[in-house]
């Protein structure tokens, strides 16, 4: 299981650049509060919602 997994798939905070150019491009580009996906990265598929953006 992915370590996220353990925290509900919180991936807490990130810049722009830390995660793999797919994941990062959906998550800098979606809207906040709107789930958005699945997307596939070579980490398996995801359902993204971004809770807010600084």
């Amino acid at each position: 299981i992915c370590p996220s997994g353990k925290r509900g798939g919180d991936l807490g905070e990130f810049r722009q650049g830390q995660m793999v150019p797919a994941f990062d491009k959906v998550v800098f580009s979606c809207p906040v509060l709107e789930p958005t996906g699945p997307l596939h990265t070579q980490f398996g598929y995801h359902i993204i919602k971004v809770l807010y953006r600084n």
